[in-house]
Order: structure tokens, then sequence, then C-alpha cells
């Protein structure tokens, strides 16, 4: 597909991913809308953003005037990307509900519900309109010590194939995109626990180039080899 002309919601648009997508996109012609979780982190959206929105997605009123608003002024949207997601560490006995329940409404219930509401407007589009989502391999493989992250993503990839088979009426592409360890700083920031040490990862730019690429090229799959050099 053509980038240029085209407007794009980037979900996560500050994060490693985000950032060098965005750029990209507007380096290509396209719109790009952003969002932040808040203000604080609505400092690291790129300048070139043609819109720049918060949303919270562990909050219910933040993903509900996101929708709103891009619903009611009937924004155009030809692709969403779904970039944003945080990790945690730590065995199963030592993992807390509580702290399960977060990273899977920041993983799955949070974006799925923020695509799920974008869904009848990005049908409107005539311009190859797709959704792509981060998920990564702990989609594919499990890992000890961090069960509530890998179900979190387990849950979003599924969804997404779910997802598929219903959009495929309407002519809207779904990705999932699973790439390995990648060094984004995802795992310096955990929500809870400590990272393991991690073997040497992929560079973001890479990472996003073979993203891009599956984008322009009518790609359906990103499978974890996907990204073997």
């Amino acid at each position: 597909m053509q980038l240029l002309g085209r407007q794009f919601l980037i979900i996560g648009a500050g994060g490693a991913f985000g950032s060098l997508i965005s750029k990209a996109f507007v380096e290509r012609g396209a719109a790009v809308i952003g969002t932040a979780r808040n203000n604080e982190s609505a400092q690291t959206l790129p300048e070139q953003l043609s819109q720049k929105l918060l949303l919270d997605l562990e909050s219910q009123e933040s993903i509900d005037k996101l929708l709103d608003y891009l619903t009611s002024a009937e924004v155009q949207i030809d692709g969403i990307i779904n970039t944003a997601g945080r990790v945690g560490f730590g065995p199963i006995a030592e993992t807390t509900s509580e702290d399960a329940q977060r990273l899977m409404q920041i993983n799955h219930f949070g974006p799925s519900q923020v695509v799920a509401g974008l869904m009848p407007q990005l049908a409107k589009s005539s311009n190859e309109p797709f959704v792509l989502s981060v998920t990564g391999v702990v989609a594919e493989k499990v890992f000890p010590g961090m069960s509530a992250y890998t179900t979190s993503k387990t849950a979003h990839s599924t969804w997404l194939k779910a997802l598929a088979l219903e959009a495929r009426r309407q002519k809207i592409r779904v990705i999932d995109a699973r790439p390995g360890h990648t060094e984004t700083g995802l795992a310096t920031r955990p929500l809870f626990g400590n990272a393991p040490a991690f073997p040497q990862g992929m560079s973001p730019q890479y990472v996003v180039d073979v993203i891009i690429n599956a984008i322009e090229n009518g790609i359906t799959e990103l499978p974890s080899d996907s990204f073997n050099a």
C-alpha cells in the first residue's frame, strides 16, 4: 500500500517502536495521530505528528474520551498501529492478581477496546485499511518468570486472529507482529519484578523496518522468524 496521503493512529507513539514508525510514515507523506499515556510521556512524542492525544490504557474514561473524539469528529483513519505495552517479571507464586490484571488491561483489554471502537470508522477507508499490533515472540513461546506478561500478549494475539477472520468482509488487514527480544528499554522499566539477564536483542530500527515492509507490501503474518536477520 502507498502511505502517501493516508492517516494513521499509532498507540504508544512515544515509545521505541512507535516513534520510529511515526517518523518513517511522515517521511513517506502520511499523517500520524499519536498517543501518549500522560502529559509527561507526551514530551517524547515526535514533533512531526499531525495530532498528539492522551490515552491511558488503564483508564476507561481516557479510552472513552479518545474514542468519542475520533468517532464524533469522523477523523480519517486508514490504519491503527498498537505499539504500547508494559512488561512484568516474577514467578507465578509471587505474581499478584492485581499486577497480572494491570498487564492484561494495558497489553490486551485497553488496545483491543480502542481498535474495536474504531473498526466501523476504519471500514470507511478505501485505502487498504489495516490493524497492526506488536505482541512479540512471547505469543509463540512461553518463558519462565514471565507468566503474566506472556498471558496478556497471548490473549491479544488470539484476539487478533479472531479479528482477522471477522474483518475479512470489510477488507481490513490484521497483522500480528511477533519480534523477539529487542533493545527498546522496556525490560528496564517493568511494571513489577526484575528482568533476567537477556542476551543482546535486535535493534528497534531493524524491527521497525520489517514491520513497515509488511505494511507496504500487503503481508498479513509476521511471526518471530520473520525478524531473523
